[in-house]
């Protein structure tokens, strides 16, 4: 057992690999609220079915929805910045890093559109007519009325959003962006001991779940989430009678 699995290196190398979680960390973050912020706008022209705009948003959703997020990784981290420096750009100048939150923002955008989309529709039209009886224009009722209830009610499907996201960091590493799996991949190849380092890194992926479900729980909590779906269900009931 000591000469295929080794324990002792798996907890001597567990620090090191927690070393690069801010990489991980701070992409889910960055793409999960930029992403988020998005996908509101998207759904908000996807509900008002704003011209040409609602088209264009379909397109891009159903392309992110409909190709593997590695494509969609190698098409903007590889062939964004050839077409910047065709363009004039000086790309040398702009860091990695931004490629890799393009596509995670976009990515997130995508699906919260529809998570938030479906949240919207959602909420009782009287609300609706009722703001607008008070004399608010349409972009106050979506900032006051609409938007902050579509959110909370939101908050489970988005949370398995952002988890999605977290796991695909994993994928960074194949564009040569070091966190802890590219990190396990190169002291792996030093030490040829992979299933520890790997180990290593699904401990630690699982502690930053563990987390990020705790939050949620919390949240929904916060916010009464499954108490305000069944009002609204019972709403949506009550007006189709």
């Amino acid at each position: 057992m000591g000469s295929y699995f080794s324990v002792q290196y798996m907890l001597a190398s567990l620090p090191t690999l927690a070393s690069y979680l801010p990489v991980t960390v701070f992409i889910t973050l960055v793409s999960g609220v930029i992403g988020t912020f998005l996908g509101m706008l998207l759904a908000v022209v996807r509900v008002r079915k704003v011209p040409v705009l609602n088209q264009l948003t379909r397109i891009f959703i159903s392309f992110i929805r409909s190709t593997p997020f590695l494509v969609q990784l190698f098409v903007v981290y590889f062939g964004v910045p050839e077409l910047l420096q065709k363009l004039g750009v000086d790309v040398d100048a702009l860091p990695p890093m931004l490629f890799i939150l393009v596509i995670f923002v976009l990515h997130v955008g995508a699906y919260g559109a529809e998570i938030l989309r479906a949240s919207i529709q959602s909420v009782a039209p009287g609300e609706k007519e009722a703001a607008a009886s008070l004399g608010m224009t349409t972009c106050q009722i979506y900032r006051r009325v609409i938007m902050p209830q579509a959110f909370v009610l939101s908050i489970p499907p988005l949370l398995n959003e952002v988890i999605s996201t977290l796991k695909s960091t994993a994928l960074i590493f194949n564009v040569g962006i070091v966190d802890m799996m590219r990190q396990a991949d190169l002291m792996g190849g030093n030490s040829q001991r992979y299933l520890e380092l790997y180990v290593d890194a699904a401990i630690l992926y699982g502690i930053l779940i563990f987390a990020l479900t705790v939050a949620g729980r919390l949240a929904e909590n916060h916010f009464n989430v499954e108490e305000r779906a069944r009002k609204l269900q019972i709403r949506s009931v009550a007006v189709n009678e």
